[in-house]
């Protein structure tokens, strides 16, 4: 009998593991590929520090030499750029004024190392086919181990699965975004013009001139750079299922991207990305809990997913550690973890959709002296508290300003969903 059972060895898996380990839970990751996978880079929240230093995988991030994130910046389709600094902002418990931008698949295999090395026990290539339970309570998993099924037992079962969404398909608890249907096509390539010496390193996010159109440029290596095109299904569709002229016709609508993109060469495939933003009806369940992706995803404009992948494995983890010293494995118990990162998720939603609706007079926001600490907050991914992000109330006020005023000079500018179609989070 295992004590937790974590299927996933992603982010939220590996750092479920690390937490449990350093509690002293015995648990065991089964991971269904084997590291390294290939992903689609990423760009860290300033906020995901501080999990990271609490399982001491700061000094590991430092020593792999992953590229530094000071900050961020928007350009216009005229080529007008905003940016932000991250130290602008200190956040408690974080000392550095950094994040990283990181090739996934590498940041993925040293987390489950480091997990690994904290003690969880780590069996990768090994496929998850269901949760077992007894009655409404998970007591473990079936695994396919080489040619054969085994069940496996535990009290505890953690559903990192990411978005395979294994427990959520199996109970039938998953729901699409009835709004979004994003769809990004993106690659790495060699000389891109990264921009100013000051703002090289930063993340730049590009407006494009389709509706909830943008482009993100992620640095990976010193000589990598990872570059999407991202629109609506429907968009993509027009051309044929055709990534390279796609992604082509819309790095030529923003004359910053443009520029970047100039002397750019293909370092690997066209990838496409689908299937943008879901929840689960419920997160948890007498002896289980989703986490990460596995019970929430939302539109990764703003690097949110590994943050909430990090932050829902630190907030579990602390209730199953409550689990066993009390014994009370129940879904009561688990409520209020469930009831946080529902919170937390839902400002990322709210800012999120408010922004797409914005588009491009979200920079309005990034300038203004009043809100520019409070955007700051919500970027570096300081989510969990409500009351502390007053802008999203700013941002509603705005929009329905300009919608109210035909005449406004913003008023062509605005997305054409409703701001009635915006609704308020979980």
């Amino acid at each position: 009998m295992n004590d937790v059972i974590i299927i996933g060895g992603g982010p939220a898996g590996s750092v479920m593991g690390s937490y449990l380990s350093k509690a002293g839970i015995q648990n065991v990751i089964l991971e269904g590929q084997n590291h390294p996978r290939p992903h689609v880079g990423e760009s860290m929240v300033t906020s995901s520090t501080r999990v990271y230093k609490e399982i001491g995988f700061l000094p590991i991030l430092e020593r792999e030499g992953f590229p530094k994130k000071y900050g961020a910046s928007w350009h216009e389709i005229g080529g007008r750029e905003a940016a932000i600094v991250f130290a602008e902002f200190p956040q408690e418990g974080i000392e550095q004024p950094y994040t990283y931008h990181v090739d996934r698949g590498k940041l993925d295999l040293l987390l489950l190392k480091h997990a690994q090395g904290l003690g969880s026990e780590v069996y990768q290539g090994v496929q998850v086919k269901q949760i077992l339970f007894d009655g409404d309570r998970a007591v473990g998993v079936r695994a396919k181990l080489g040619d054969q099924e085994v069940d496996l037992r535990a009290k505890m079962v953690v559903d990192a699965s990411g978005r395979q969404t294994l427990l959520g398909r199996q109970l039938k608890l998953k729901r699409n975004d009835p709004i979004f249907d994003q769809y990004a096509v993106h690659a790495w390539f060699e000389n891109v013009q990264r921009g100013q010496p000051d703002t090289a390193d930063f993340i730049h996010i590009y407006f494009l001139p389709v509706e909830r159109g943008w482009a993100w440029q992620i640095p990976i290596t010193d000589k990598i750079t990872s570059i999407g095109i991202v629109a609506e299904r429907e968009v993509f569709r027009q051309y044929k299922a055709e990534p390279a002229a796609y992604f082509e016709h819309y790095i030529q609508t923003n004359q910053a991207l443009a520029t970047a993109m100039a002397g750019a060469v293909r370092a690997n495939d066209y990838k496409t990305e689908g299937d943008y933003s879901y929840a689960m009806d419920k997160f948890v369940g007498h002896g289980w809990a989703l986490i990460g992706d596995a019970a929430r995803f939302v539109d990764p404009i703003f690097s949110s997913g590994v943050s909430i992948a990090l932050y829902s494995a630190k907030y579990a983890s602390e209730f199953i550690v409550e689990s066993f010293q009390t014994g009370d494995f129940s879904a009561e118990h688990f409520s209020v973890y469930e009831r946080k990162i529902r919170a937390g998720v839902g400002v990322w939603y709210e800012f999120i959709r408010l922004y797409y609706k914005l588009l491009p007079l979200f920079t309005h926001f990034i300038r203004s002296e009043t809100h520019r600490i409070e955007v700051l907050r919500l970027l570096q991914g300081e989510v969990y508290d409500r009351g502390e992000v007053p802008v999203l109330a700013a941002m509603r006020q705005y929009i329905e300003t300009v919608e109210k005023n035909d005449r406004h000079v913003f008023r062509k500018q605005l997305a054409s969903l409703s701001i009635d179609d915006l609704p308020m989070p979980e």
